[in-house]
């Protein structure tokens, strides 16, 4: 253990010397290259804008500025409606901020430029005064040609200095060429000592870890696909030990949990079949004998006959010998007979129909799903509407799903109701929704899809669910 312990210790030690050889590799190069680029560009950036600000300053010196002038001096405008002032503040906050940046060399371009836009300013004034006192067209082209003279003479000392700043460009553009030409070869470099550091220590601690984790992968991923019975075999790596025992211990667990959680919905579920199964047939056997007894009173010797034979027939049914699956033409004729029994009480605001495919019939199902969906069509629906109501049960094999659908066209229910009862089945506690919160449970346990239920009020609802056409064939022993 001792010997495994300094091997252990070694490993880290090649790891932490690796790493920070490859980190130090990485990022000293970088960082130093990537801020002299940072500081290079900034300022490349920074003469770019001046050169933009500039450009702006030289179109209203050499084409707004004489063209509203001339507007001025030929009639277009008045010298009140004139913006040749907004041009000259524009010109001065345009030289205000090349002079907050401008270099030594720079500056005395900058300030020429200035001291034309003061004769310049001069000029409008007098061409102002002109104007008012209604001087000669003579005199005020006179005085246009001053201003052009200025402007072009302001021009071009912008022109010299975006030509200064244009060679710096060219200098700065030089370095970030060079800047990148080394940070490619730091690159290159940065690469083949990585390349050289990874391999060297891939090498070195492939045997001693690569391995045992590999082993352990493959473990956890067959434990992910079920297979409980996998162990792993003592690693030659000390520290590996503890992980190791502790997956070997989590799959026996897993195993055993998860058989004890499959054994406990099996009998949970049953439970609560069973307690579906109680809490539907008092009442509905209270009704049907008073049913009977009341069409014996009426002398309706038939009707008493076909009742008792339909309720019959449901209780057979129900009971099924205590199995969870029985066929589709069972449930059909199961269904059947309860509707037919409650077609007695009440027949006169109820009409219903069955369509269920024959290609469904031989075919397995869990019993007593349709009953409680046709029982809650009738109760919550079809009794709650004025005149009568239409039930329909249908059934279709849609690929490997049988799909089965109860549809009324009763009172309904508004989206907040439907809302309140879809959450009702979800919860797992409370009696309300209890039945259709079973019937969802059962579904989900035997590999069905759950209950879809879509309702508008005055309309009418719909109750879906569907379960796969082998789902019988696997549980008959249920």
């Amino acid at each position: 253990m001792k010997r495994t312990a300094q091997a252990a210790s070694s490993i880290r030690g090649i790891l932490r010397r690796s790493y920070t050889a490859v980190i130090c590799s990485l990022t000293i190069p970088l960082v130093i290259t990537l801020l002299l680029l940072v500081v290079i560009v900034n300022t490349y950036n920074g003469a770019v804008d001046r050169i933009d600000c500039a450009a702006q300053a030289q179109n209203v010196l050499e084409q707004e500025l004489p063209s509203e002038i001339w507007n001025i001096i030929s009639g277009r405008k008045t010298f009140e409606q004139g913006e040749q002032y907004a041009m000259l503040d524009q010109l001065y906050g345009l030289m205000d901020d090349l002079t907050k940046t401008a270099s030594d060399g720079q500056q005395k371009y900058l300030n020429a430029a200035v001291r034309a836009l003061d004769t310049l300013e001069g000029y409008i004034k007098a061409l102002g005064v002109q104007t008012a006192q209604g001087a000669a067209v003579s005199w005020n082209e006179s005085l246009y040609q001053e201003i052009t003279s200025v402007t072009l003479l302001a021009a071009d000392m912008l022109d010299q200095y975006s030509a200064g700043e244009i060679e710096l460009l060219s200098v700065l553009n030089r370095r970030i060429n060079f800047l990148v030409m080394l940070l490619a070869a730091a690159a290159v470099l940065t690469v083949c000592g990585v390349v050289y550091a990874s391999v060297r220590t891939y090498r070195r601690v492939e045997n001693a870890i690569r391995k045992p984790i590999l082993r352990m992968e493959r473990m956890a991923a067959r434990i992910a696909k079920g297979d409980m019975e996998v162990r792993l075999q003592a690693p030659t790596i000390a520290e590996l030990y503890p992980l190791a025992d502790d997956l070997n211990r989590m799959a026996e667990q897993l195993d055993r949990l998860i058989a004890e959680q499959i054994e406990q919905e099996k009998t949970l579920k049953k439970a609560e079949l069973r307690a579906l199964q109680a809490q539907i047939a008092p009442h509905f056997v209270y009704n049907t004998l008073e049913t009977i007894v009341w069409l014996a009173e009426e002398g309706k010797t038939r009707e008493v006959v076909e009742v008792t034979m339909a309720f019959t027939d449901f209780l057979r049914i129900s009971l099924s010998g205590g199995q969870d699956f029985i066929s589709v033409a069972k449930e059909e004729q199961h269904v059947r007979s309860y509707l037919m029994i409650q077609s007695v009480r009440y027949g006169s605001i109820m009409r219903f129909e069955i369509d269920i495919d024959p290609v469904l019939a031989d075919k397995r199902m869990l019993k007593l799903m349709l009953q409680p969906l046709v029982e809650n069509a009738i109760y919550h629906g079809i009794k709650n509407k004025r005149g009568r109501g239409l039930l329909r049960i249908t059934g279709r094999q849609e690929q490997d799903w049988m799909v089965f659908a109860v549809a009324d066209n009763g009172i309904g229910m508004t989206e907040e109701q439907l809302d309140a009862l879809r959450a009702r089945i979800e919860r797992k506690e409370g009696e309300e929704g209890y039945g259709l919160r079973n019937i969802t449970q059962r579904l989900r346990l035997y590999g069905g899809r759950g209950l879809e239920i879509e309702s508008k009020l005055n309309c009418g609802t719909t109750v879906r669910f569907a379960l796969p056409c082998a789902a019988g064939q696997e549980r008959k022993e249920n």
